[in-house]
């Protein structure tokens, strides 16, 4: 048996491919950056790479070029200078895209093995935050993180060639809000050189954050709108504008005829009183299903199911102030694991505690951006599971309003006015999403006329609990709480304690909830509040060819 089996291995391994035993990975990626007085950077990448024993042409490196900034897009220019291999110039060429711009390095006729040196030298513009009231700063993700090979060590040096220095530094090399500081700089100005403490894996990437001086670099430019065209996008067009004129008589009046003939919810009928909350379908779900997206109500009704279910306990905190008026906080606590929660509650329960077991809504609101980040991720993934949504409605209707606004460009004046009807009206709900939309519309009609059918519901008090999380996510708390006054007037909650009565306290702790579930990051978003690896600008990665 023991010959067998070694007679079996030996014949496996002679049958599996080599690239099997050729993986390739990053042995260093040595980065320097000198920041110029007028705002450019020059950047140069030493990329020490082992390409194993597979036979490439040689690698690509991709930087995107757009990023976001709070509520506000970066958009920087990138200028290839230089590539070299091994000490010598090797052909290259460039491809640019609307967001992102590529370096293809090799000779299509010719293949490299083994471990090969690269320096790729680049300029960048617009890329230095320098929009801050008390600093500037450049967040720079040196590496990229969507390299699909691991990273031995990265390093990184900032300079200028001027008579100023960083007077500040932070790095990350883990993607996502953890702080995840796997690097390490020098403790003086100016911090040369940060290096990466562990293995970049696939996913990671060394992303620094530097801080100057205010005014020490000129202001950058910063943009509401993200860009959607380029002008080679243009011209490609109206090349193909032809096409799309043919497509306004043909596609758009059988889009139009196929959305009519299926119009959701039209084999319901119209809803009528629903008394009962959608069978599987939690507070934040119903919210996300009715308006097709994740808003701040959704959150808030989810923390207070949270304290509905006992697994948290919201108490007011009383600050008393010497010369002026008492301020209220609100602090939430946690009574329990949240291992048996749905899978959105459990994510805000535990980023909601990451610091501890007590939380005040005032300390949340600096981040909670990139919680709801997390939490939109998360129900929309739980819905597509739950057989409700076939798609992310937030990416469908997105991409066919973008279809539409590229038809009209492109001169189809039927179609992309349709398309762009169809963005606010097809939301890739599957038959049984519709009908649980079309229940949530009949609890709704009860929610917000909740006077009329109080004494049906006044035979079931015990249960009227629940229906507070669907009333906020659902937009009716104001009129659900004005007739639970009149179902339940010495209604209180043994999730929560105060000076005050419940009815007095909720429309303040609600605002307050309000104030401090933010859902998108501040238009001056520093890199030092919540930076993390993949942020700030540069980027992207790369791999072989």
């Amino acid at each position: 048996m023991k010959l067998l089996f070694s007679l079996t291995l030996l014949l496996l391994l002679f049958l599996m491919p080599k690239s099997i035993f050729a993986r390739e990975k990053i042995n260093s990626f040595d980065v320097s950056i000198i920041a110029h007085k007028n705002g450019t950077m020059t950047i140069e990448e030493g990329i020490n790479y082992d390409f194993g024993e597979g036979s490439r042409h040689g690698i690509f490196r991709t930087i995107p070029l757009v990023s976001r900034v709070g509520d506000l897009y970066r958009v920087i220019e990138v200028e290839f200078l230089d590539v070299v291999r091994d000490g010598t110039g090797e052909k290259y060429e460039v491809n640019k895209q609307p967001k992102e711009t590529e370096v293809k390095i090799g000779n299509p006729d010719k293949t490299i093995t083994g471990v090969h040196n690269y320096i790729i030298r680049y300029s960048v513009k617009n890329a230095i935050g320098s929009n801050y009231e008390d600093h500037d700063e450049i967040y720079w993700n040196v590496t990229g993180n969507t390299w699909d090979i691991p990273i031995e060590k990265a390093s990184v040096n900032l300079m200028t060639d001027f008579d100023v220095s960083t007077n500040k530094i932070v790095c990350y090399s883990r993607p996502g809000n953890f702080n995840a500081q796997f690097c390490t700089f020098p403790g003086e100005p100016p911090f040369n050189p940060v290096t990466t403490t562990e293995v970049l894996q696939p996913g990671d990437g060394l992303t620094i954050v530097a801080g100057f001086p205010v005014n020490t670099f000129p202001k950058s430019i910063l943009q509401k709108t993200e860009p959607v065209f380029d002008p080679d996008f243009l011209t490609l067009l109206k090349i193909y504008s032809p096409f799309f004129l043919g497509l306004n008589f043909l596609l758009a009046p059988y889009l139009l005829f196929w959305y009519f003939r299926n119009k959701s919810k039209v084999r319901f009928g119209s809803p009528s009183v629903n008394f009962d909350i959608p069978k599987n379908v939690t507070p934040a779900e119903a919210g996300v299903i009715d308006t097709f997206k994740l808003e701040k109500n959704e959150v808030i009704a989810s923390i207070f199911d949270l304290a509905i279910k006992k697994f948290i306990k919201i108490e007011e905190v009383k600050k008393v102030k010497t010369l002026m008026p008492d301020e209220i906080d609100y602090e939430i606590v946690k009574l329990k694991g949240f291992e048996n929660a749905d899978e959105f509650e459990k994510i805000l329960g535990e980023r909601l505690f990451k610091d501890g077991d007590r939380v005040s809504l005032k300390k949340i609101s600096k981040d909670f951006y990139l919680t709801f980040n997390l939490l939109e991720d998360a129900v929309f993934y739980s819905l597509k599971v739950k057989n409700l949504y076939k798609k992310n409605p937030k990416n469908q209707m997105g991409g066919l309003l973008i279809l539409g606004i590229i038809s009209l460009v492109a001169g189809s004046v039927l179609l992309g006015p349709v398309l762009i009807f169809l963005s606010r009206k097809l939301n890739g709900r599957t038959s049984l999403g519709n009908k649980t939309d079309w229940e949530i519309d009949g609890l709704k009609i009860f929610l917000k006329a909740v006077n009329r059918y109080h004494k049906f519901q006044s035979k079931n008090l015990i249960t009227v609990e629940k229906y507070i999380p669907y009333a906020i996510a659902l937009g009716f708390q104001d009129e659900f709480m004005d007739a639970l006054k009149i179902i339940i007037p010495e209604y209180k909650p043994t999730w929560y304690s105060g000076s005050h009565g419940f009815y007095y306290s909720y429309p303040v702790m609600y605002s307050s909830f309000g104030s401090s579930v933010t859902t998108s990051a501040p238009s001056s978003s520093s890199g030092f509040s919540g930076g993390s690896s993949g942020g700030g600008g540069g980027g992207g990665g790369g791999g072989s060819w």
